[in-house]
């Protein structure tokens, strides 16, 4: 029973964060949401120019339920690679609307490791 619960809730986990994070352009643009025994993994997905038909993944956010406290522990990459605690929240939908939002710049924003997006489309705005 508790292995039906267990499938039932990371089911809709992942149903629900793909859901806050649809694909903006699927051929060009693509969210992915993974998960392993302990978290869940929200990426964003690019096609390679250096190599055809292949996908790069860059982390966006973690997303990892503290059972003891029932809250959600979201996590944000740095350029230095290892998941930084960001804050904790009582409910996915609060965790994606903060991740969306990106108050600080972390996980889309200029000190995110999709910063160097940002300098492309500005790149191209100003020259």
């Amino acid at each position: 029973m508790l292995q039906k619960r267990a499938k039932s809730f990371t089911d809709r986990v992942l149903r629900d964060i793909s859901n806050a994070f649809p694909s903006p352009e699927p051929e060009k643009h693509r969210y992915i949401v993974e998960n392993d025994k302990y978290s869940f993994y929200l990426y964003d997905s690019r096609p390679d120019a250096k190599k055809a038909g292949e996908w790069t993944k860059t982390p966006i956010a973690k997303f990892s339920y503290l059972d003891h406290d029932h809250v959600w522990q979201v996590s944000w990459m740095p350029p230095q690679g290892r998941w930084q605690k960001y804050g904790r929240y009582f409910d996915i939908d609060t965790a994606t609307i903060v991740i969306k939002g990106d108050p600080a710049g972390c996980f889309m924003g200029q000190i995110s490791p999709l910063s160097y997006l940002n300098k492309k489309d500005e790149g191209q705005l100003t020259g």
